[in-house]
């Protein structure tokens, strides 16, 4: 990681997301800075299983201890760019977490099943 630091390139994000380079920017050595500051302020626990955030839609259903290990932007960086690499617009959740609040939860869990052979009569 520090090597990645010292050969950062400086780019303006705001501009960078507004094109729609996302991607680059979830990559990019600033947010992996950001990131870091943010599971470290939230002790690498995940703040809503924890119960101290919700995004008004989505409750736990029950409280426990769970390690965060992914950084969720509060307000998306697509709707404000400007808040990317704010500390405050983001908080620690578990992956779990975090799909739930996507709205990506009940596709998680789903297994299809295939027929091994078409049934022919």
């Amino acid at each position: 990681m520090k090597q990645r630091r010292l050969r950062r390139k400086n780019y303006n994000w705001e501009i960078e997301i507004a094109k729609g380079n996302t991607d680059k920017f979830y990559h990019s050595t600033d947010f992996d800075i950001a990131r870091e500051k943010v599971l470290a302020r939230d002790k690498y626990k995940c703040q809503f299983f924890l119960g101290k955030w919700s995004d008004g839609i989505h409750k736990p259903n029950k409280i426990k201890i769970i390690d965060a290990n992914t950084v969720h932007h509060i307000i998306p960086i697509k709707e404000r760019p400007d808040l990317a690499l704010d500390i405050n617009n983001m908080i620690s959740l578990s992956f779990e977490a975090h799909e739930i609040i996507e709205g990506r939860h009940r596709w998680t869990w789903y297994k299809i099943k295939k027929l091994l052979t078409k049934e022919m009569w």
